[in-house]
């Protein structure tokens, strides 16, 4: 089945939940008017190049990136010639949709994220969502609230002053190490986590470096170890859970981890 094109902007139709899912792959002769739309919408670029025009500035838009348009900003997009745009979106617009003050949060201003790391996260959960409207399995409109709220959560937990354009790879690591004193769970390689920045590994590591005085694997394992040391020392939590949380998937390997660092084990620094 042949993709369908777009003249002009797709037509959105909300859920009784107050959220609507788009998805538009614009022809060579799109056109969108100035508008104003009634609600706030997030917009993923997947192919192509354009600009997004508002009265008072003009955004050029690259793929794969995040724009968030508040409800009643004046806009239209604009594709740059031979290279039409396509996008999808969540549009949200209902006092029926379950937190208004998240929405608020998350898009009261306009911004345009470019982070990959955070582009990647949006990403993931947008590919999920759009499973979910494809395929339609059982209770899927509670499973399309829950991933749009870790959409809106992601917005609303960075500030606009984090997702102004990042021109380089400089940048783009910095933004990286002060992600991780909140993501060092994660179970990423360094090649994945290079990858994902669009570097190589050892532009990567160099850089890494530069920035932060240490190694990659010297940071991660440092954060896991001070967030191990202090559910150990404040808590009742098991052992295995700690593990879990800090992102081991072998306990054996923890162990071996955490007397390396501390000089002894989980459980004599839990008496100790």
């Amino acid at each position: 089945m042949s993709l369908k094109l777009q003249k002009k902007p797709v037509d959105v139709e909300f859920r009784p939940e107050g959220y609507a899912v788009l998805e538009s792959h614009h022809e060579e002769v799109f056109f969108m008017d100035w508008r104003r739309d009634p609600f706030p919408k997030i917009l993923m670029f997947i192919g192509g190049e354009g600009i997004l025009e508002m009265r008072d500035s003009r955004l050029a838009i690259r793929s794969p990136s995040v724009y968030v348009i508040p409800k009643g900003r004046k806009h239209r997009i604009v594709d740059s010639r031979g290279k039409p745009l396509s996008l999808y979106g969540i549009c949200i617009h209902s006092p029926r949709y379950p937190s208004q003050a998240l929405v608020r949060s998350a898009c009261s201003k306009l911004r345009a994220e470019n982070d990959p790391r955070r582009v990647q996260r949006i990403e993931g959960w947008l590919r999920q969502l759009l499973a979910e409207e494809r395929l339609q399995p059982a209770n899927f409109e509670d499973a399309q609230l829950c991933l749009i709220t870790w959409i809106l959560i992601e917005l609303a937990r960075t500030s606009s002053a984090d997702t102004v354009q990042i021109p380089g790879s400089r940048h783009r690591v910095d933004a990286y190490i002060s992600s991780l004193a909140s993501e060092f769970w994660k179970t990423e390689d360094i090649d994945s986590v290079a990858r994902t920045l669009g570097l190589s590994r050892r532009r990567f590591t160099q850089l890494f470096r530069e920035i932060s005085g240490e190694s990659w694997q010297r940071r991660v394992t440092r954060l896991r170890m001070k967030y191990a040391g202090e559910l150990l020392r404040t808590s009742s939590v098991s052992i295995r859970s700690i593990a879990f949380e800090c992102g081991y998937k072998d306990l054996s390997h923890f162990y071996r981890v955490f007397r390396q660092y501390n000089g002894v084990s989980p459980g004599q620094y839990r008496k100790r």
